[in-house]
């Protein structure tokens, strides 16, 4: 009461000091206000080091405003008041610091020189005194002096000799040394142990000595002793463990787990419960020293290393979190009780990311570490999409931004890759591959660059990129094809893929979509943003120079004319002239020279063409047999090589696969003429005698089937086939986004031509059968020449010669069927001899046998395919049969 009292009457006079003359209502009052403020006041001692550091601040403030006198006083002081200062020397500074007013521009530093010792009152020191009065103990001053006299002789201590006196220095003393003993006893302490019992018992993890009643408590119990410790004592124990600091509380057994080790308890609490509580936290300390150990380890792949600096500020961001707990715990203002299932519980939600991230090492644990860097990333997207899928927010948007930082680090060469074209030898996480060979510019495309595939097939690749690792392959694929084209892209002013971060922000948290948006779809359309502008510019952009500087339209139109007879008249012109050739017998149909110069002359009016890109070669060895065997079939055409060079861009989407089967198309279609104008070369007679009028109709109808057979073929090639699929797959081109998409276009395109014009190996029987009929238009058309001939002589009389058997027309050997055919050829039948009944039957059989058969297999590829223009084509063909 006395203090209080004592307090209040301080109050009161502060009060009067600060209003003058207050009334007692007034008085009363603010005493009792400023009482309760008091009272209610938390404020502790001031803080040493933060007076130091405004100390400090005062110093540097006196440098910035240019006054280093005063600055260098400053400097000095604290070093002096160190030597001075007590427990209230804080208190002191921080009063005087309130106390100043503009300390730096107020301060006079001369003033200082009143503070410093006066020089005349020096330190007065023996050597002036010695000076000033000589010890020359003339008067005896310095001898012994018997203080008991004779009294007792055994009290005496000293002898004095004059003389001896005399001799000796006069600072110089003797002791007597059994009077006083040198003991070391002497010369310390008195024996207190309290000090040292106080430190014993702070070092808890040392064993305590047992009181006498603990030990009477423990008699008859099997059990040591147990450490008993207070619960703060634990709490800073666990928080040292999981600050990765050694403890005796915890200890590392032998399979390198932190597990709690044995004879410690906590006082007040059971045994029981402490000890799992503790083996959880130690759980926890276990997963988090495992998270320390892979942090430390060494790497040389940047995305390892991006994933390993992520870690560490997790880590760092968790310790944070744990001094602030301590911090909390040891408050001397604390307004509750330290416990460690509180600790438990904070310890917990701090360290959920990095048990996660623990979870997430464990499943890295057996992979290899060529695929290390995909495991993480695929482990932290997996990761991310399972805690959006429990609803766990702070989870999903915690493993997202580790994911995302991670991603960044992995996108830079796939960055470099589409904006350069360039890929880095020291990358191990890319997916794309140089060849190390020299490939020629006109396989670049397909060939120069290639995929890495795991063991297993896969791509090299995280999983989660699969689905766009083609439109990165052939976006930098793109921009190296326009280097070798000598394009150089004009960067100013273009967007760049790093001006669109791929991150957490940008991609999960779009207006209008929380956590319940999928992070997969949402990532594949951040994703497809980010490489959507750089594909595309690169992909237009080299489309653009295919066409404009490499001719891609133009190319295609150039197939289409030598080809696909674009230009009828100009393909049947040259397709006449060599059939002139082999019915007249020359020899040198098909000279290199001569096809070549053929069609030149005929494609030099035609633009899109370049002449000197084309050649004409034939494959025959002999000319005389080549000559009757293009007379006798239509296999002979299949010689004819038509051969067009195209540039090298343009020959990197399409490929020689492709030339193959334009030529083959070519080569059906000069079969189809030929068969068209051996039927049409000769008009059969109208007026003819009663004795051939019979031969004459199944003439005229055998005549009428294979025109009509002839005529229904190549307008299915070429209106159906040709001009559909031509159109089609011009249009495609155009829409096409890159050049992997020209490529399948057209690819799709050739193989659409090969199967519906029967070039597979499972339309063969097909397409066999047709060359068959078209082989029976040679026979026939010799058959109608000898008739003519024998008609225009003058003698219809028709007679009847021997039996002789056409050849199996289905056979694939066209050296039998020349062999078979030579005995009624135009210039070996006699005007005596005409073909019989017989023979034209057997053609009219064998005709509709093979037509029949075509007929019904086009009608089961219809069906089986559902092509439109297979079930024209049967419906033609089987109204040719019936006429």
């Amino acid at each position: 009461m006395a203090h209080t009292a004592i307090i209040g009457l301080l109050f009161e006079e502060l009060v009067k000091a600060t209003i003058k003359t207050p009334s007692e209502a007034q008085l009363e009052q603010y005493t009792r206000a400023a009482l309760r403020a008091f009272a209610e006041s938390q404020s502790g001692r001031i803080n040493q080091f933060d007076m130091h550091a405004r100390l400090d601040g005062l110093e540097e403030k006196a440098r910035i405003l240019n006054n280093d006198p005063l600055a260098d006083a400053l400097h000095l002081r604290p070093a002096e008041l160190s030597s001075r200062s007590d427990k209230w020397t804080p208190e002191t500074l921080s009063l005087l610091l309130q106390l100043s007013d503009r300390p730096v521009h107020n301060t006079k530093v001369e003033d200082l020189v009143l503070l410093e010792p006066d020089p005349s009152s020096a330190t007065l020191t023996w050597s002036d005194i010695v000076a000033e009065d000589p010890l020359d103990n003339q008067d005896g001053i310095w001898d012994n002096v018997d203080f008991a006299g004779d009294e007792s002789d055994e009290d005496e201590v000293f002898k004095s000799d004059r003389s001896d006196d005399s001799e000796q220095p006069p600072d110089s003393s003797l002791l007597d040394s059994e009077t006083i003993e040198a003991k070391l006893e002497n010369l310390t302490w008195p024996d207190d142990d309290s000090g040292l019992r106080e430190i014993v018992e702070a070092q808890f993890w040392k064993p305590i000595a047992v009181t006498s009643s603990a030990k009477e408590s423990e008699q008859g119990k099997d059990h040591p002793p147990k450490l008993l410790l207070t619960e703060v004592q634990a709490i800073r124990e666990v928080i040292f463990m999981l600050l990765g600091l050694p403890t005796s509380t915890f200890t590392l057994n032998g399979n390198e787990k932190l597990l709690l080790s044995p004879g410690f308890g906590v006082r007040h609490v059971s045994q029981e419960s402490i000890t799992n509580l503790l083996h959880e936290l130690a759980e926890i300390g276990d997963k988090l020293r495992i998270v320390r150990r892979w942090v430390e380890r060494e790497t040389v792949v940047p995305l390892e290393q991006t994933f390993q600096a992520a870690i560490e500020s997790r880590l760092g961001d968790f310790h944070h979190n744990l001094n602030e707990i301590q911090a909390n715990f040891l408050k001397p203002q604390l307004q509750f009780t330290p416990s460690l299932l509180h600790l438990y519980d904070e310890v917990y939600r701090s360290s959920r990311v990095i048990q996660q991230i623990h979870g997430i090492l464990m499943d890295l644990k057996l992979t290899s570490e060529c695929e290390l860097p995909f495991g993480i990333l695929e482990c932290l997207f997996e990761k991310t999409c399972a805690n959006q899928s429990i609803g766990d927010a702070d989870g999903y948007e915690s493993m997202a931004k580790l994911f995302f930082e991670c991603f960044r680090t992995y996108l830079r060469p796939i960055q470099s890759w589409m904006e350069t074209g360039q890929l880095s030898k020291h990358d191990r996480v890319m997916f794309v591959r140089k060849s190390l060979k020299d490939v020629p510019l006109s396989f670049m495309w397909q060939e120069q660059y290639h995929l890495i595939r795991r063991d297993n097939a896969k791509l090299h690749a995280p999983t989660f990129l699969h689905v766009a690792a083609m439109k990165i392959f052939n976006t930098g694929k793109s921009v190296d094809f326009l280097k070798h084209l000598g394009y150089e892209e004009d960067k100013s002013g273009r967007q760049s893929l790093s001006d669109y971060a791929m991150t957490f922000e940008n991609v999960c948290q779009p207006a209008g979509l929380g956590i319940l948006s999928p992070f997969p779809e949402l990532f594949d359309m951040a994703f497809d943003i980010w490489i959507a502008s750089k594909h595309r510019s690169s992909s237009l952009m080299l489309r653009r120079q295919l066409e404009s500087e490499c001719g891609l339209q133009k190319s295609l139109d150039a197939l289409e004319f030598i080809y696909l007879f674009r230009n009828g008249t100009l393909s049947l012109n040259i397709a006449l002239k060599i059939f002139e050739r082999i019915d007249h017998g020359n020899c040198q149909w098909n000279d290199n020279f001569v096809l070549t110069e053929l069609f030149q002359e005929t494609f030099s009016a035609t633009a899109c063409i370049d002449l000197d890109s084309l050649d004409v070669r034939s494959n025959a060895t002999a000319v005389h047999d080549n000559l009757l065997r293009a007379r006798r079939s239509m296999g002979t055409l299949e010689d004819l090589r038509v051969t067009y060079v195209l540039p090298w861009p343009i020959a990197n989407i399409i490929k020689t696969e492709s030339l193959e089967i334009y030529q083959h198309i070519l080569v059906l279609l000069i079969q189809l003429q030929r068969a068209k104008y051996l039927l049409q070369m000769q008009k059969l007679p109208k007026n003819v005698s009663p004795a051939v009028e019979k031969y004459l109709l199944l003439m005229y109808s055998l005549h009428h089937r294979l025109l009509w057979f002839t005529d229904t073929v190549l307008t299915y090639v070429t209106d159906m086939v040709l001009l559909a699929g031509t159109i089609d797959m011009r249009l495609k081109m155009t829409r096409a986004e890159d050049v992997d998409a020209m490529i399948v276009v057209h690819e799709a395109y050739i193989s659409q031509l090969q199967d519906r014009c029967f070039f597979t190996k499972q339309h063969g029987p097909i397409r066999q059968a047709i060359m068959s009929l078209l082989d029976l238009t040679v026979l026939f058309s010799d058959i109608q020449a000898s008739f003519v001939t024998q008609i225009s002589s003058g003698r219809p009389e028709y007679h009847r010669t021997r039996e002789c058997k056409i050849a199996d027309l289905d056979s694939e050997d066209d050296e039998d069927k020349a062999h078979d055919a030579g005995n009624i050829g135009v210039n070996s039948v006699s005007n005596a001899e005409l073909p019989n009944t017989d023979r034209l039957k057997s053609m009219s059989d064998t005709f509709v046998k093979l037509h029949g058969f075509v007929t019904a297999a086009v009608q089961g590829a219809s069906k089986a395919h559902s092509a439109p223009c297979w079930e024209m084509l049967a419906n033609s063909l089987a109204a040719g049969l019936g006429k």
